[in-house]
């Protein structure tokens, strides 16, 4: 307590040292914690107090000293105790009030309408603290004076003051409050509180709003923060009227105030953050008239204000001496109420530093274990000191006492010798034959050593037995090798200790048989796992067979190259070659054992070899090649040159992980532009690429696996990547704006400037063109397209300035520039030259370099160097630069192109080009006779008339010469001389000499020579034909007529008019001879003009050559001329494509750009009619978006990015438009396949699979199956998969190519309960992964156990209900379900008293009293079951402890003695005893006498402790005296109990006689059946009086306080009264009284009686349940312990002593078979394995027999046993075959195609759950299985397509961790109308004769549909004009005629068939039908008569009329 004075005990500090006498002299003092002087300490005693120093609780509320104790001894040893010092509470602050007066203003309060109703307004709240705490520090509040009137109220908690009644303005009140604390005595403190009311402020009208500056507030306070701490300011926006706040709401506890007019929160009461920690608080604002409220958020932060308590005032825990290192021994725990606070516990110190070695402690958990093992005889007991902290500011600590007393143990077991013991017996042998020995010795002495050997288990059948004496164990039973030829008898020895201790050891006896048997493998298969690295000769297995003799050991196949050999004695297998698991993975060995009788068997020998990392990757070339697109997007794929994805691939022959590559980059550099998968070896870029920076990259690539150790490929892989160039830069001019001067005059072809551009693209894509886009005003200049040079194209009227627009394109990209040109007249030069112009010249045809001239300046300085430059180059000539000298080149010049040239030559000197002269050198080409003459206007022919003159000129012939001069005069001459003609030489044919008479007709041929003038001269040559005609000739006008007509010229146009003149005859007819073959012209026979009558055809015919005759219609005479008629070209033919339709496929790969295919059309037109221009047409699939096509070259290339995923097929409309006007076009289809590229990441369906598989699967169960899908049509099968980690240890395998997910032959036979694989997929480019999550059902491996199998605890009696006697935990190392355990009381007792909760702890449920005999030591026998059904078990021996709840009883009721007065002082007079039915100090009596008169204490005292009362002082004198007085028996219990007796004491004189017993106690033993009424003895006192016999009676049944036996008043007869009960009752304490009468009064003699009641065997055993509730699992081995029986015997010795056995009846013969129970232990035992499918539950018949003398007593129970199911039966689906349907049109997720369902005979849900999986069937991962409503559903996860595949066969594996099971689902795909019919023909072209009837076939249409039934079903129809004419059959598409045709109407037909199937999709197909003529039509005269005119004397031959008919038919 605080303010304590000086020497106030506080504790005592006891030590004790183990050193002998060393404890009286130890030292105390305090070494830390007491600086200032508080405390001290004896240093003798230990007792520690305080000083005159008072202690301050406020100031300090806990001190930890640290005191240490020494020893006196040399050298002198200490050890140091912690001691927490609280320092208590006392009431010495009173509560102090914030303020001592408070003033505070309030608005009036109006008076309210109905008075009740008014409820209390709070007006104020004052505040006081008080330092204090607990009780001190609990304040109330009272209003002492000031409210005479009651108006006021105060809450007494919290002082909220408030009023009911109303206050008006003016109005004053002053109250006095008073604030108490609650201590011892009272504290208490007063304050004033002045309430002044004020009107209610005026609010203007003006006024802002009230408002709160935010919402909410948000504060934080710490806990320990003291009353009166400010939170904060809640505040309000500035108001001119005064405002009061208050808090309305969220204010728990009162614990926060708020300033009435400040606004300012405060705390009001500590604050607790265990109670709250977060406030929201309503706070309101008033200014009287409007009121505002807001919330304000408080966070309380937690202090650390408690110190961590433990759970025990002190921990003793008794440890076995046995227990190993590492054992738990305690756990010792804390709480901490503050929360968060994490404790952290230490082993301060230990009273013998030896402990802390011994001991450490979990500083976490406060778990304490041992660290060495421990010795009882080296330290029986360890004193620890453990202290506890929390881990905040400021820290606080606690500490407390661990004792552990070491418990001494039978240490030795016994052991076995002779080890390992197997004996073998033939099946014949007799029962009783001995097998073998087993000797055990004990090396503890006396019943420690005392060795009893028994079976323990393993005695399947009760085949044998053992002698427990002398160890050997015979034959039992008739034993058959077949049916068990091995026994493993597990043999125990105990010895006799307490508990015993008990060995083992196995017996292995085998059952030999006949020498005649084969032998017999141990294991139906064996196998082994080996390394393939193992060295030849390492050992891999060893197989066993059992035989009579020894055996031969051979493998006989299987063994792959000799790998393998086995030692043909013992069976084990070696390695004999290097193994490698790339070329044989496993192998299945055959193994024959062969015995000496010669008999064989097999079995076989799995060796699994395990994969080394012994393979280092090879990479599959040396060089890689791939190729990027520059413009290709950044994580493009690079490409091969095939167009497909570039990888780098190396292989590794290792598998799994030691075969996983990782693939690098290894230069750093690549890594700024490239990335390669590291799995897949896939590059893609990272950056955007730039053909112009960088077109090629080189770096290597390195792998390696993941193997350990890592193994890299030996060289790393040489890799090239070109990008490739796309015309992706603009020309660039060299200048933006170029300026030009020119000099005037100028001259054609003078170079301007030339301009320059540049392309960073490569090759053709940087070939560029120049153009002149605008300004070239008159076309004055021209530029090179190819080298940019400007030049002067015309110099006529030039402007003074030109601004030229000069474009520059690459076919991509353009741009441009400005050219300045200014044209500027030429100033007087001062230069003067030899001459004012030059002239020179060359002759034509020459190849010499010829010098022109020499331009020469006249009196020009030398020194002063001239510079020459031809302004208009010309590559035939060239000017020396600083000579002068104009020559050619050696070009020859041809005159009759150009005869002559201007070059302008400027002369510029040094550093003045703009002082420029130019003189101009005119070069003139003289001409050399190289051109023929040439004739003109031919042919040639004349007509002569035959009487014609000489001289008369005939014809005239002319000839032109290109050449000039000389060389173009032409000279005609006859090559022939001829009689009749010659030629002038101007080429005029003249007649020489007339006719003969017969030169009628006569054609003369004349050959004309014309002859140049040259040297040499050249001539040419013509034929001139001339005939003789006769006079009256008809002679043309013109020797020939030419024309040219439009080829659609109008039919029956006139063309030409020809006209001959006749001199003679009257008329002349005209007639075509020859040159019309088609007859498509016509000459009218009288005037000569020629129509078109047929239509004409340029393409066909371009020209006619008419032959023309006019003939005299008189003499017949004719004459001939030609007509030549030319046609024009219209346009009236349509492009035509080379090809009817165009296909081509592109990779989806290829960049912008790439060239898809070529379209060509051709137009028979000429000129520009010819020209064809290609575009393409927009149509609705958006396809023309995708490409280009070059309008001139009909290329087509790509103008997106394809994507085959996307769009599979293009198809683009081309058109192709002539160059005619008006145009014309044609269009044609070309179709663009996609093709797939690598470019899409392969998907898994799921992100995660989960699926659960039992621990017991084999190797190769299914696990689970994964599935991808890749949007690449061609990576589907090329899909691979693999398990990237999670699969350290190789217990799963995945298939390649299904993802079927199996537990590979690496597996471990222990699994994790849980594997997170990750699974990767690849298609060889792109990878993806997805996660399995295995969960593992442990398979139920380990029973629970206990820790011991006896556990000893106590239990103080009267304990209250509930109370915790023990924790039994049992542990099960399983996993999940199997590890869950529960617990089971068996005995019906204890599950009465007692219950137990799932964590083992055993809980009272009764109050025990020890006193009742069955309740001192209550066994618990426990069941630990866990989920599977195995058991473990132990028992509980609860001790109960006494409490003092037993007063002592005496063993009379009185007691009465009579003494003589002469005995000597100190002689006993009288025995007091009382017992007490508790024990220990509980039970142990004082005895003190208790009198009211003083001279009873002067005369007699009583022993203390004895009760005997003895005299004081001599009693002489005091004869006849009777001293009455008590005496008090007191236990020496916490609290004492005691009871009181009479006791009667009188002193007689010593002549007085006493009678006298002859002994001084009497003792006997009787049966506990001895009948009633039988005399025990006759006890009888000396006297000379008649003596009265009588029993003290006592009050417990010993002291015969049921007055079992009598005694004969008279003659002393003790005799039983009642029956006895050995079992109740086993001794009688009696006292016999002999009393006598002398004078008048009572003489008494007392003495002891004892009486032992022996047992008889008068109780049958009982057993502790019935019946017994057991659990065993299925198919465990026999010998499993199923339940321990126990039956009690009330009896004692061996008639307690309980033999257990089986119930000869039995429900079933079977359970003899099957259990055993053990004799000795009551264990109930299998002799067989359970199968639970056959039976669930046995009850087996158990009796208990006591070993009584003479009678033995048996009893019965019943055993259950439920036999608990394991997962031994497979699944099994309902159906093998499942059917379902689904409409290919259904969208996915689509409804249930099937409902799966599988049986299993195995009873546990758990056993039963089954997972299905789709393990085949659905390569494209359209179908899924799931989970849903308790069913599990097959469905549609991607559409399908019935025309693709329309009936899947799905394979469903169904798994229940531990078996499969498979069936198929038959899904047939239902036909959707989703395909359009398909035209077989997209034209039809037939033609049919004019005169076929109606319902003639013409030809049939058909069309075909990927649908089926009506879907496909497909009908005809006609569309368009001119169908009417025609049927067809809508059924089979047969076309006919409905009408006759007329060619001569229509001669073709045009119209469209839609083909439409029956759910209204169509096709369209284009009809040509065109009419053949049949000559249905008569020829039709021109006119319906002639008249014709003829002279009389005309010649016979001679024409007269032309008649003209027609027909319209053709042909």
């Amino acid at each position: 307590m605080e303010n304590s004075p000086k020497d106030v005990s506080i504790i005592q500090i006891n030590a004790a040292d183990p050193d002998s006498k060393a404890s009286d002299k130890l030292s105390y003092r305090i070494t830390s914690g007491n600086p200032q002087g508080f405390f001290a300490i004896n240093t003798k005693t230990g007792l520690v107090t305080t000083t005159s120093r008072k202690l301050d609780r406020e100031q300090q509320d806990e001190h930890i000293l640290e005191i240490t104790i020494t020893d006196h001894g040399v050298p002198p040893k200490s050890t140091t105790v912690r001691v927490i010092v609280q320092v208590l509470d006392e009431n010495d602050n009173r509560p102090l009030f914030l303020e001592k007066i408070y003033k505070i203003r309030l608005p009036e309060r109006e008076r309210p309408e109905r008075e009740r109703a008014t409820k209390r307004d709070p007006v104020y709240r004052v505040i006081a603290s008080d330092r204090d705490e607990g009780p001190n520090a609990e304040i109330s509040y009272s209003i002492e004076e000031g409210d005479e009137h009651g108006k006021f109220f105060i809450e007494p908690k919290t002082g909220l003051v408030s009023s009911k009644k109303f206050s008006s303005a003016g109005e004053y009140d002053i109250l006095t409050i008073k604030a108490v604390d609650n201590g011892r005595p009272q504290k208490s403190s007063t304050c004033r509180l002045h309430i002044e009311w004020i009107p209610k402020p005026e609010v203007p009208a003006d006024a802002a709003p009230l408002r709160f500056e935010e919402f909410p507030f948000s504060f934080s306070v710490m806990e320990s923060d003291p009353v009166a701490h400010m939170v904060g300011v809640v505040a309000t926006e500035s108001s001119d009227v005064p405002v009061w706040f208050e808090i309305t709401g969220g204010n728990y506890d009162s614990r926060f105030d708020v300033g009435k007019a400040s606004g300012t929160l405060i705390v009001a009461r500590p604050l607790d953050t265990e109670q709250k920690s977060n406030y929201n608080l309503t706070v309101e604002a008033t200014d009287g008239t409007r009121t505002v409220s807001t919330q304000v958020l408080i966070r309380v932060i937690d202090t650390n204000n408690h110190r961590p308590q433990f759970s025990q005032q002190v921990y003793v825990v008794n440890v076995p001496e046995d227990e190993p290192a590492g054992t738990e021994v305690l756990q010792i725990s804390a709480l901490d109420r503050d929360e968060k606070n994490k404790l952290t516990y230490t082993l301060l110190s230990s009273t013998d530093p030896f402990s802390l070695r011994k001991f450490r402690l979990d500083p976490g958990t406060g778990t304490l274990y041992t660290t060495e093992r421990l010795d009882h005889e080296t330290m029986h007991r360890h004193i620890l000191t453990v202290m506890v902290r929390d881990q905040d500011i400021p820290v606080k600590r606690n500490l407390v006492r661990v004792i552990v007393d070491v418990d001494d143990t039978n240490d030795n077991a016994p052991w076995f010798i002779g080890t390992p013991y197997s004996g073998r017996v033939f099946e014949s042998a007799a029962i009783g034959s001995a097998v073998l020995q087993v000797t055990a010795l004990d090396k503890d002495k006396g019943y420690n050593a005392e060795v009893i050997y028994s079976i323990d288990s393993g005695n399947i059948g009760n085949s044998f037995a053992i002698d427990p004496v002398l160890g050997t164990i015979t034959v039992a039973k008739e034993l058959e090798c077949s049916s068990k030829s091995s026994f493993e008898l597990i043999v125990k020895a105990s010895d006799n200790g307490a508990p015993p201790l008990s060995s083992t050891v196995t017996v292995n006896i085998e059952v030999t048989v006949s020498d005649n048997a084969a032998p017999r493998f141990t294991e139906k298969e064996f196998s082994a796992e080996v390394s393939e690295l193992a060295p030849p000769g390492s050992f891999v297995s060893m197989v066993t067979a059992v035989s009579q003799s020894s055996v031969f050991y051979q493998i006989k196949g299987g063994n792959i190259n000799n790998a393998f050999d086995i030692n043909p004695n013992s069976g084990v297998v070696v390695t004999q070659q290097p193994l490698d698991y790339e070329t044989t993975s496993e192998y299945k060995l055959i193994v024959q054992g062969t015995n000496m009788a010669g008999l064989a068997t097999n079995t076989t020998l799995l060796i699994h070899l395990k994969d080394e990392n012994d393979n280092a990757p090879v990479f599959t070339q040396r060089e890689f090649k791939g190729i990027i697109s520059e413009l290709a997007s950044i994580n493009s794929v690079v490409l091969t040159h095939e167009n497909t994805p570039f990888v780098i691939h190396a292989s590794d022959a290792d598998c799994d992980q030691n075969a996983r590559l990782i693939y690098q980059i290894v230069e750093p550099f690549a890594h700024n532009y490239f990335a390669i998968d590291s799995s897949t070896g896939a590059i893609r870029t990272t950056t955007a690429l730039d053909y112009e920076q960088k077109s090629v990259f080189r770096f290597t690539v390195q792998v390696h696996d993941l193997g350990m150790p890592r193994l890299f490929a030996e060289t790393p892989a040489n890799v090239t990547i070109e990008v490739i160039d796309v015309n992706d830069c603009s020309p660039i001019f060299s200048q933006e704006l170029y300026e030009a001067a020119v000099i005037v005059p100028t001259y054609k072809g003078v170079e301007v400037i030339q301009v320059n551009a540049t392309d960073l693209d490569s090759g053709p894509k940087s070939k560029l063109l120049f153009s002149i886009s605008e300004g070239n005003i008159g076309d004055k200049f021209k530029i090179d397209p190819v080298t940019g040079i400007i030049a002067i194209q015309n110099v006529t009227q030039l402007r003074s300035r030109y601004e030229l627009k000069v474009r520059v394109s690459d076919g991509r990209f353009a741009s441009a520039a400005t050219v300045k040109v200014t044209v500027k007249e030429n100033k007087e030069n001062k230069k003067k030259f030899t001459q004012e112009t030059y002239q020179a010249y060359i002759q034509e045809n020459s190849s010499d370099k010829k010098t022109l001239a020499v331009i020469a300046a006249v009196g020009n300085q030398v020194n002063e160097p001239l510079f020459y430059r031809i302004l208009n180059p010309d590559n035939r000539f060239k000017v020396s630069s600083t000579s002068g000298v104009v020559s050619t080149t050696g070009i020859p010049f041809d005159r009759e192109a150009q005869d002559t040239y201007d070059i302008i030559v400027e002369i510029t000197e040094e550093k003045k080009s703009d002082d420029a002269a130019h003189i101009l050198v005119t070069v003139n080409v003289e001409d050399v006779n190289d051109n023929k003459p040439l004739f003109v206007n031919l042919p040639y022919h004349a007509l002569v008339q035959m009487d014609a003159e000489e001289g008369h000129v005939i014809r005239q012939v002319t000839a032109v010469d290109k050449d000039i001069g000389p060389n173009a005069h032409i000279h005609y001459s006859l090559k022939e001389p001829e009689d009749h003609f010659e030629i002038s030489p101007s080429g005029e044919i003249l007649l020489k000499k007339k006719f003969e008479k017969d030169s009628l007709d006569t054609k003369f041929v004349l050959v004309v020579v014309a002859k140049d003038n040259g040297k040499p001269p050249l001539s040419a040559e013509v034929e001139v034909p001339v005939t003789v005609v006769n006079k009256a000739m008809p002679v043309f006008e013109r020797p020939f007529y030419s024309i040219e007509v439009p080829e659609n010229i109008q039919l029956h146009s006139p063309v030409l008019h020809v006209q001959a003149s006749d001199s003679e005859g009257p008329r002349i007819v005209y007639t075509i001879s020859e040159g019309d073959p088609f007859k498509q012209f016509s000459i009218d026979f009288n005037t000569g003009v020629i129509n078109v009558i047929q239509p004409l055809d340029f393409e066909a015919h371009p020209a006619y050559k008419l032959n023309i005759r006019a003939t005299d219609s008189l003499t017949g005479a004719h004459s001939e001329v030609f007509v030549d008629i030319i046609l024009e070209d219209i346009n009236d033919n349509a492009p035509v494509f080379l090809s009817n339709s165009y296909y081509a496929n592109i990779s989806e790969a290829s960049v912008i750009g790439t060239s898809v295919l070529q379209v060509v059309a051709r137009d028979s037109d000429m000129g520009n009619n010819k020209e064809v221009f290609y575009q393409l047409v927009e149509e609705r699939g958006k396809s023309s978006d995708f490409f280009t096509i070059d309008r001139d070259s009909g290329i087509i290339s790509t103008a997106q990015v394809l994507d085959h995923e996307e769009v599979q097929q293009h198809k683009l409309r081309v058109k192709a438009v002539d160059g005619g006007v008006p145009a014309l076009t044609s269009d044609i289809t070309v179709t663009v396949d996609v093709t797939d590229l690598n470019d899409n990441a392969p998907v898994f369906t799921e992100h995660t699979y989960e699926t659960t598989i039992s621990e017991l699967a084999p190797r190769g169960h299914f696990v689970s199956q994964v599935k991808a899908f890749d949007a690449d049509s061609s990576d589907i099968n090329k899909l691979e998969f693999s398990i990237i980690y999670g699969n350290e240890e190789q217990n799963f395998a995945i298939n390649k190519q299904t993802g079927a997910i199996v537990i590979s032959n690496h597996r471990r036979p222990h699994m994790q309960p849980f594997y997170n694989l990750s699974i990767s997929v690849s298609d060889g480019v792109f990878r993806n992964s997805a996660v399995v999550m295995v969960t593992v059902i442990g398979a139920n491996f380990h029973n629970p156990t206990f820790s011991q199998t006896e556990y000893l605890v106590e239990v103080v009696e009267n304990s209250p209900v509930g109370t915790l006697v023990a924790e039994a935990e049992a542990t099960d190392d399983d996993e999940g379900i199997y590890g869950q355990i529960t617990y089971h009381i068996v005995n019906d007792f204890a599950k009465d008293k007692f219950s137990i909760n799932g964590k083992g702890e055993i809980f009272t449920l009764e109050t025990l009293d020890r006193e009742n005999p069955v309740e001192k030591v209550i066994p618990i026998s426990l069941i630990a079951k866990d989920g599977g059904g195995k058991v473990g078990f132990c028992v509980v021996n609860v001790i109960v402890t006494d409490a003092n709840d037993n007063s002592p009883q005496f063993r009379a009721f009185e007691y009465k003695a009579t003494i003589a007065s002469d005995v000597p002082r100190g002689t006993s007079v009288l025995k007091i005893a009382a017992s007490d039915m508790d024990e220990g100090s509980n039970a142990d009596i004082e005895y003190s006498i208790e009198a009211d008169v003083e001279n009873v204490g002067e005369n007699f005292e009583i022993h203390k402790t004895s009760g005997v009362i003895v005299t004081k002082e001599s009693l002489i004198g005091l004869e006849n005296e009777l001293y009455a007085f008590f005496v008090k028996a007191k236990d020496t219990g916490n609290p004492p109990r005691h009871s009181v007796v009479q006791v009667y004491i009188r002193i007689v004189s010593s002549e007085t006689p006493l009678p006298r017993f002859a002994e001084t106690f009497y003792r006997y033993t009787v049966a506990e059946d001895l009948t009633i009424g039988t005399v025990i003895d006759i006890i009888q006192a000396e006297s000379g009086q008649s003596v009265v016999y009588s029993l003290a009676r006592g009050s417990t049944p010993e002291s015969n306080a049921d007055e079992v036996f009598v005694v004969n008043r008279d003659t002393g007869a003790l005799k039983l009264e009642k029956r006895l009960d050995h079992e109740m009752t086993k001794w009688y304490q009696l006292i016999l009284l002999a009393q006598t009468k002398h004078e008048n009064y009572e003489i008494v003699a007392s003495v002891n009686v004892n009486i032992q009641v022996k047992d008889v065997n008068d109780n049958k055993p009982i057993f502790e349940a019935e019946p017994y509730e057991a659990v065993t699992v299925e198919n465990l081995p026999s010998g499993t312990q199923v339940i321990q029986v126990k039956a009690t015997d009330l009896d004692s010795g061996t008639n307690g002593h309980i033999v257990y056995s089986l119930d000869l009846r039995q429900t079933s013969q079977e359970i003899f078979e099957l259990f055993a129970v053990h004799s000795e232990t009551g264990w109930v035992t299998t002799l067989k394995d359970l199968d639970r499918e056959k039976t669930e539950k046995y009850v087996i018949s158990v009796l208990a027999t006591d070993q009584g003398d003479m009678v033995q007593h048996v009893t019965g129970t019943s055993v259950e046993v439920m036999v608990a199911d394991v997962n031994d039966n497979s699944p099994r689906f309902t159906a093998e075959i499942y059917k379902g349907t689904v409409s290919e049109d259904d969208p996915p997720p689509s409804g249930v195609i099937a409902i799966l369902s599988t049986t299993d005979e195995d009873s546990e849900n758990l056993n039963k759950q089954v997972n299905y999986f789709i393990t085949g069937g659905d390569p494209l991962g359209q179908f899924a299985i799931e989970h849903l409503q308790n069913e599990w559903k097959v469905y549609v996860r991607k559409p399908l397509d019935r025309e693709v595949t329309d009936n899947y066969l799905l394979n469903i594996t169904a798994s229940d961790g531990i078996f499969t099971a498979k069936a198929v689902v038959e899904v047939k795909v239902l036909d959707a109308n989703d395909n359009d019919p398909v035209c077989e023909k997209s034209i039809y072209s037939e033609s049919v004769p004019e005169d076929s009837p109606a319902g003639r076939l013409i030809l049939q249409v058909s069309a075909t549909d990927a649908d089926i039934r009506s879907n496909a079903q497909i009908s005809y129809e006609l569309q368009g004009a001119g169908s009417e004419l025609f049927i067809i059959d809508s059924d089979t598409g047969e076309l006919k005629t409905f009408q006759p045709l007329d060619r001569e109407e229509q001669d073709e037909h045009r119209f469209r068939v839609r083909a439409v199937d029956g759910g209204g999709r169509y096709c369209e197909a284009e009809i040509h039908v065109t009419v053949e003529d049949i000559n249905d039509n008569l020829p039709q005269f021109s006119s319906k008569s002639y008249s014709i005119t003829v002279f009389e004397n005309t010649e016979t031959g001679t024409f007269v009329g032309k008649l003209l008919a027609n027909d319209i038919d053709a042909g």
